[in-house]
């Protein structure tokens, strides 16, 4: 998994994983753990994301959504398997 190396393309992989969820393409397993901590991510008054607010599970699962947009991941024959 490619992670992020800077401040922007983490906050993109947040953005990505909450436009995944608004348009329902993104479905997870009712993990309570999981939920608290996507509903405990904020936003400061300049529209940047608060990285204190952001735990594990959530900053995981943005990484993974980012990962799963990449071209090489789209266009690998294998996926289609």
């Amino acid at each position: 998994m490619i992670t992020p190396s800077n401040r922007k393309e983490f906050e993109r992989h947040i953005d990505m994983l909450a436009e995944s969820i608004e348009k329902g393409r993104c479905h997870m397993p009712p993990d309570r753990r999981l939920l608290q901590g996507l509903l405990n991510a904020r936003q400061l008054p300049n529209r940047r994301t608060n990285f204190l607010t952001i735990d594990e599970s959530t900053r995981l699962l943005a990484n993974s959504v980012a990962n799963f947009h990449r071209p090489e991941f789209k266009n690998r024959k294998d996926a289609e398997q």
